[in-house]
């Protein structure tokens, strides 16, 4: 199978302005718009977006002088040039790694940050960790599994990867389709074509049928076992699996197969509650500040050994106590708007907070981290990991809406 070379390093924006712009920023939206929603677009759409690669330098021969303006001509022309569909679904696949040996590719669900991915190549299911897009691995845990499907969920114990895939409503096994899947070549995730011969009944684990499997034409390498494949839209259509094809008078041949969208969500409702990703803790009290200068969540109390506490985060009455106004630049006026916003990043996140207090404004940088105790900070309420549909409705980062498209067959 022929590979082609997907750019996995993307410049990242630096989105971060002179401090005092920021401050102030954050303040005029404190003051002026307190009831603003966290967002008004649907994160489930936008984060399998890239942003525009930043302007590249000037190329030139060595010792020849740069005309500044045609180099800023240059960059903005690279900046506005389109980034494939592949390039940009690739930032959602994860390798899948015991010890520094990759095991299987893996999908990350949008506006949730657990894994998708093949279960026969993950052994026992110890010991794993996924590297990302940008080259950083964290540690994860089997959260949930099916032997009969091959499919698996995993749970990442650190941070949260913000660009995930969605699902696509096309019928993948078409004539006129375009459909990719990813593989790992020298430590490199690539788009390749790849052929989906039909729908058919095939063997799962423990000798289970597996209806409307999708019949892979194209040869799969084990390792590439749990990659997503992906439309012209680069939404998944399936997840490549392991199976077995039944052959008269003869032992069933082992092939790859794909697992079509309806079979992922019947995996997907069945997750237990349990299966969720160490929350996230700041380790204070707050209510609602509305009236004064300052509007956003005044701190009442700060737990001695919690990421509030390290930030010096003050609390207690009014004119004395801090006030939230901010996370990551996000306005929050409320106790549980702050949760969200905290909930929205994970563990071992650095995240900025925009502060009033003693009659200043300021920004301080906390250090996310699970709490010591499930008394300091309970557990937030598991929600089913869904795939998210293509037209799903706006809804906060953490919890997914159910996949309302069924795979038209």
């Amino acid at each position: 199978m022929s590979t082609r070379p997907v750019a996995l390093y993307r410049p990242r924006l630096d989105l971060t302005v002179k401090r005092g712009l920021r401050i102030a920023v954050a303040a005029t939206l404190a003051l002026v718009a307190p009831a603003t929603a966290l967002a008004d677009t649907d994160p489930l759409e936008t984060v399998v977006g890239a942003p525009a690669a930043a302007a590249a330098p000037a190329k030139g021969v060595k010792g020849a002088k740069v005309d500044p303006k045609a180099a800023r001509a240059e960059g903005a022309k690279a900046a506005e040039k389109p980034i494939a569909v592949e390039d940009k679904a690739a930032r959602g696949v994860v390798v899948i790694e015991r010890g520094g040996q990759a095991l299987a590719l893996g999908a990350v669900l949008s506006g949730d940050g657990r894994i998708l991915s093949s279960l026969s190549p993950l052994g026992s299911g110890n010991d794993l960790d996924v590297r990302f897009a940008d080259g950083t691995s964290v540690r994860v845990k089997l959260g949930h599994h099916d032997r009969t499907w091959d499919l698996a969920l995993l749970v990442p114990q650190s941070g949260r990867w913000g660009e995930g895939l969605i699902a696509s409503a096309r019928e993948p096994v078409r004539p006129d389709a375009t459909i990719r899947a990813f593989t790992l070549n020298k430590g490199k995730i690539s788009a390749s074509p790849i052929v989906l011969r039909s729908h058919r009944t095939l063997l799962g684990g423990d000798d289970k049928p597996l209806e409307n499997a999708i019949e892979i034409g194209s040869r799969v390498n084990p390792v590439d076992l749990g990659s997503p494949v992906i439309d012209e839209e680069g939404r998944v259509v399936a997840v490549l699996g392991r199976g077995c094809a039944p052959v008269d008078n003869h032992p069933c041949t082992p092939v790859a197969f794909g697992a079509p969208i309806a079979s992922i969500k019947s995996f997907l409702r069945n997750v237990p509650s349990t299966a969720v990703a160490p929350a996230a803790w700041l380790g204070i009290q707050g209510v609602s500040e509305t009236s004064g200068i300052a509007k956003g969540v005044r701190v009442i109390s700060v737990h001695p050994d919690s990421p509030a506490a390290e930030a010096s985060l003050k609390g207690g009455d009014r004119g004395a106590s801090d006030v939230i106004l901010a996370v990551d630049g996000t306005p929050v006026t409320s106790p549980e708007a702050l949760a969200d916003a905290i909930r929205a990043h994970g563990i071992g996140e650095k995240v900025p907070l925009t502060i009033f207090g003693q009659g200043k404004y300021h920004e301080v940088t906390i250090v996310l981290r699970a709490a010591p105790d499930a008394k300091a900070a309970p557990p937030a309420p598991a929600n089913p990991a869904e795939l998210p549909a293509s037209d799903a409705p706006s809804a906060p980062p953490a919890p997914l809406p159910p996949l309302k498209k069924a795979l038209r067959r």
